[in-house]
């Protein structure tokens, strides 16, 4: 038995694609170290390009992405989306073929808050078109909090409708299948029959905001803690620890260096206190005192460059250490398919 997690959108906050400069800057360090290794080698240029590559991965992937959340996770035939940022169009796009071949997909979305980073993939996902065309017989469920001044189902819909996309929500009821809207509050446990039992508990951020924990039979636990601010990185919310205990796989917001969250002025000066975030510090004193097996960073700045973000994982790995713990530490990015 396993479980599957891909990750197609990890930003936070606003969609950040990569720019013509950055591409720029990538193929100049990719040419400067083939001509590097093509002084000292007598390799054909195929198998020194190899090496570049596998060189180049090494130290981070090629970009982390500028998607926004979005988290698939799947057991058997059960499909779990956590978030729909854009990194939901990908997803959407990736599932056409098998949801014609099954004639339908019976899917789960898990929404931690409405924020526009965390919803505004719905709009471009593929399947809400067609889904009823191919026969669907199985039930799309979105589970989202009761506290939001609107519904969940209110919050989607509001930004579909006139004149703010051209499609309507209205259009969407009458042309796609079974859908379902479930509230949930702090607490809430939802099981499901042959699949796992998830635990919603409320995290720190602006609005109501929800983190998930998946608790499969006989299998791994997996957290989604995205959007949660320390109150004292030295003690975690019991919340979060709730949620984060001996968790295999635990995918955490850390949008922030400490000096970006506390506004030195060699990170512009600009206090992100209250802002809903976390930093490498607050992740370990949970990831230690919570007892996770792999700490998986989330929710990047759209303004941190790739090196920014490989240096925060290489911190954080660095604190667990000098802390005594033994946690593998991953930095996601769009494509990172885990298996617990």
């Amino acid at each position: 038995m396993s479980v599957k997690v891909k990750f197609w959108g990890v930003r936070g906050s606003v969609p950040s694609p990569i720019t013509a400069d950055v591409v720029e800057q990538k193929v100049r360090d990719a040419l400067k170290l083939y001509a590097e290794i093509a002084d000292t080698s007598s390799a054909p240029p195929a198998k020194i390009i190899d090496t570049v590559i596998a060189d180049l991965k090494r130290q981070q992937p090629f970009t982390y992405g500028g998607n926004t959340s979005c988290v698939e996770i799947r057991f058997n035939d059960r499909i779990f989306v956590l978030d729909m940022g854009t990194g939901q169009r990908p997803l959407g796009n990736s599932l056409m073929r098998e949801m014609f071949e099954k004639k339908g997909l019976g899917i789960v979305f898990l929404l931690s808050h409405v924020h526009w980073d965390h919803i505004h993939g719905l709009p471009f996902f593929a399947p809400l078109y067609i889904n009823k065309h191919v026969d669907i017989s199985n039930q799309w469920t979105f589970v989202g909090g009761t506290d939001w001044q609107k519904t969940a189902e209110a919050c989607l819909r509001g930004q579909m409708d006139p004149p703010v996309f051209p499609v309507s929500w209205k259009e969407i009821s009458q042309t796609t299948g079974s859908i379902k809207f479930h509230g949930v509050v702090d607490r809430t446990r939802l099981p499901f029959k042959d699949g796992p039992t998830v635990l919603c508990r409320k995290l720190n951020h602006p609005q109501e905001t929800y983190g998930w924990r998946f608790e499969f039979p006989d299998g791994p636990v997996i957290v989604y803690t995205t959007d949660n601010e320390p109150n004292d990185p030295r003690s975690p919310s019991p919340n979060l620890l709730t949620l984060a205990k001996d968790a295999d796989v635990w995918i955490t917001d850390c949008q922030y260096t400490q000096d970006q969250y506390n506004g030195l002025p060699a990170e512009g000066g600009v206090s992100r206190h209250g802002w809903g975030h976390s930093y490498p510090e607050a992740v370990v004193a949970t990831a230690l005192q919570a007892n996770v097996k792999h700490v998986v960073l989330f929710h990047h700045d759209p303004a941190s460059s790739d090196e920014k973000i490989t240096a925060m994982r290489a911190h954080t790995e660095k604190l667990i250490r000098d802390g005594g713990g033994k946690q593998q530490v991953t930095a996601a990015w769009e494509g990172l398919e885990l298996t617990a």
